[in-house]
């Protein structure tokens, strides 16, 4: 019984401490927030964030990649093409896609002209 009183107390001291610092406020810099939210989207657009997922259209020697390059940009997709090089050979990526899900939707569309392409995190 003096075990549960002291629980008991225990609990309302902590209830009654936690209520006096949430009556604190703390000024928002409301031009900041916008800032960083922006730095966040551009981030996202660049694809500066590296747990994301990207489709590998081809993998080989240069001049055949700067022509898938060349044709998969002809297409008009909405997602930006590189042509990365991994010692010997160039690949081209596409895309920088947040989740799996995202990435095949987008796969779906271009294995209509690319039937090798496949998803990947580097």
């Amino acid at each position: 019984m003096k075990h549960l009183k002291n629980l008991l107390s225990t609990t309302a001291l902590l209830l009654i401490v936690s209520q006096g610092f949430a009556q604190e406020t703390t000024p928002v810099n409301k031009q900041k927030i916008d800032e960083l939210v922006s730095t966040k989207i551009a981030m996202d657009k660049t694809g500066d964030f590296k747990d994301r997922y990207t489709i590998q259209l081809f993998y080989g020697e240069r001049d055949k990649a700067i022509a898938t390059k060349q044709k998969y940009d002809l297409l008009d997709l909405p997602w930006k093409s590189e042509l990365k090089w991994e010692s010997p050979y160039h690949k081209i990526w596409v895309g920088t896609y947040r989740s799996r899900l995202e990435a095949d939707r987008a796969l779906i569309k271009i294995k209509e002209e690319y039937k090798d392409a496949f998803i990947l995190k580097p």
